[in-house]
């Protein structure tokens, strides 16, 4: 069975179907442009891959004869390379160039990879180039060798102060069966250090019944924003495609896809930026609420980074047993939450704590905000609650590591609200 994705160099991002353990997506600046001008990228899985041993992903080259190109490994070059007899330590051959010909070597490019013996996934950016057109860039995640293996399994939600514990029995409104937690990461640069690592971007608590997140957890830092915006609307490769909202375009009614974590707070990274467009982190948010309060709290949180560490919960809440439904592109009913809700969290003097250093050992401040998934529910001002009473309503626990009495605040003051 193959996989194919096409984009075209000056047109909106394309993305490829996860398969075998393997992901990939190409991003380019956005457009409407749906015409035929310009050459074509292709991606094509042709077999199955597994991180356990070596292969090659197949950059196809659908380009007029003689057009030139370049390429080059700018992240993940300790792992992929253009050399196939190069070693897997990071002095591979990470550029290089063609033209377009006639003949099958001249028509693809071959990026070879290593097996993955670490206990995490790793991602690979490739920048593809045609003569006189913009760059896209690729990103290849490839799995561990452990599988695909949620923060519970491999003990990141100790060190993640952001991740609510793990729900470990029903409520009401919650089948444990159902949920499934996902992490993606992407690479990061310091820019102190000008160093490029993988980093984690956020993790979700995704249901199968509601074919969306109950909640969506992050860190947040300058780091992490910048400016633009590259809309990339996709299935999640992490997660099944029959579980997920078809979002190629929004909920039927006065419903927006509406991000949880907003694709602003990533604006700095365009790799993490594209993966808040993956339709998982979407519910459906009454477009009034989204586009109006909503998107002003959103903004207001940004402003709320220190040089530590904002971390940061948001959440849809199907608390009701109402039937209220909406559909997706492809017809499905997916249900509409009934509530959202944020919570924050932050150190109260902002300073960056040393590695090691934990965070209970510091004075944290919080505050949370539960919602109506409506139109006219005034201000975040309005919404203000503590994290301990939004604890009550969802039935999780949130920020795990910090003490019940941080979590007890309302001091809507200490926000500037």
């Amino acid at each position: 069975m193959t996989f194919k994705t096409i984009f075209r160099s000056r047109t909106a991002l394309r993305v490829v179907t996860a398969i075998f353990g393997i992901a990939l997506f190409a991003m380019t600046a956005c457009s409407d442009d749906d015409g035929l001008n310009g050459p074509l990228v292709e991606w094509d899985w042709s077999k199955p891959i597994h991180p356990d041993q070596e292969g090659n992903a197949v950059l196809l080259l659908s380009g007029a004869v003689g057009t030139s190109w370049t390429a080059e490994i700018i992240s993940g070059g300790d792992w992929v390379s253009f050399d196939r007899s190069a070693p897997a330590d990071g002095s591979g051959r990470l550029e290089t160039s063609g033209t377009v010909g006639r003949g099958l070597a001249d028509t693809r490019l071959l990026v070879y990879y290593w097996p993955n013996s670490t206990p995490d996934e790793r991602s690979a950016i490739i920048r593809f180039a045609y003569h006189g057109a913009e760059p896209v860039a690729l990103e290849l995640v490839q799995n561990s060798a452990a599988g695909n293996r949620d923060i519970y399994q491999t003990g990141k939600n100790e060190v993640w102060p952001e991740i609510p514990a793990k729900l470990t029995a029903n409520t009401p409104y919650i089948k444990t069966d159902n949920l499934i937690y996902v992490t993606h990461t992407a690479p990061l640069t310091d820019p102190a250090t000008d160093r490029t690592f993988n980093a984690r971007n956020y993790t979700l608590c995704f249901d199968k019944s509601k074919f969306g997140a109950w909640w969506v957890a992050y860190p947040l830092h300058e780091v992490y924003t910048g400016s633009g915006r590259n809309e990339s609307w996709t299935f999640d490769p992490k997660i099944e495609t029959e579980y997920q909202a078809d979002l190629t375009h929004s909920y039927a009614g006065s419903f927006d896809r509406g991000h949880q974590i907003p694709n602003a707070d990533r604006s700095g990274n365009l790799t993490m930026q594209a993966q808040t467009f993956y339709f998982s982190n979407m519910t459906p948010q009454a477009s009034q609420l989204n586009q109006q309060p909503w998107g002003r709290l959103e903004a207001k949180a940004r402003g709320w980074m220190c040089s530590d560490t904002l971390y940061v919960v948001t959440g849809a809440c199907w608390r009701s047993n109402t039937t209220n439904v909406t559909t997706d592109a492809a017809g499905k009913e997916c249900p509409i939450p009934s509530h959202y809700f944020k919570v924050f969290m932050r150190t109260v003097k902002g300073n960056v704590r040393e590695p090691g250093d934990e965070l209970w050992r510091h004075e944290c401040q919080s505050i949370g905000f539960w919602v109506a998934n409506a139109s006219g529910q005034g201000e975040a001002k309005d919404w203000v609650k503590s994290v301990a009473e939004i604890e009550a309503l969802t039935g999780f626990t949130f920020f795990p590591s910090v003490s019940a009495a941080v979590k007890e605040q309302k001091n809507p003051t200490a926000w500037g609200l």
